[in-house]
């Protein structure tokens, strides 16, 4: 019988497969501009890392506590920074046939084979979500320090937002991986807060 065909190859993160720009500003542009254009490899690896800070100089400004708002189909979602590894450039993946629907498939980030969820669908908006350089993947690490990655159409901004900006919503399932706990007005729209709490204590294992 004939071996069977290897597995195929997930490509490498983009960020790291790409060559840092020799001819990029060592003055980086605020994150809220950054975001509004494709980044150089060398901004990437400088968010990256400031997005994965949770220490008190990032993650509480006085104002509010910091929070990285973001888009899913026509909707306007905000989730403490804190919350997050990472908000990773991930533009190619591999599909799994036989997995949950809230399964997209499986991702390379930084050499780490990173399970990819459908956000939208965890959300329970539709929206349909192609990988490009114009997107981003929130990175969640679970408790057992497994990661997660959430596709989103694109990060607005990273945010002061406080607690009494937002009328409590109800309603979710408590065992939800992601819940939408909160809805408020930010920038002339309205803007869902979010609690990745149930990602975060079970991974994606529940997904499977």
């Amino acid at each position: 019988m004939p071996d069977s065909a290897p597995p195929p190859s997930i490509p490498p993160h983009s960020s790291v497969a790409s060559a840092p720009d020799p001819a990029a500003s060592t003055a980086l542009p605020s994150a809220t501009a950054a975001v509004q254009r494709p980044l150089t490899a060398a901004e990437l690896r400088h968010w990256a890392e400031q997005y994965a800070r949770t220490d008190t100089e990032l993650a509480d400004t006085g104002a509010g506590t910091a929070h990285v708002i973001f888009r899913v189909g026509g909707e306007r979602f905000a989730v403490p920074l804190a919350d997050l590894d990472e908000v990773a450039q991930v533009e190619v993946g591999i599909g799994l046939d036989h997995a949950s629907p809230l399964v997209l498939g499986l991702v390379n980030i930084r050499g780490e084979i990173v399970p990819m969820l459908d956000t939208a669908a965890a959300l329970g908006t539709r929206a349909s979500h192609r990988l490009g350089p114009q997107n981003r993947s929130l990175v969640i690490r679970d408790t057992r320090d497994r990661r997660t990655a959430l596709p989103v159409d694109q990060v607005e901004s990273i945010e002061p937002l406080a607690p009494e900006a937002f009328e409590a919503r109800g309603g979710d399932d408590t065992a939800a991986l992601i819940r939408r706990v909160g809805i408020g007005e930010h920038a002339g729209g309205a803007l869902t807060l979010l609690d990745v709490g149930g990602l975060r204590r079970a991974g994606a294992d529940a997904c499977f």
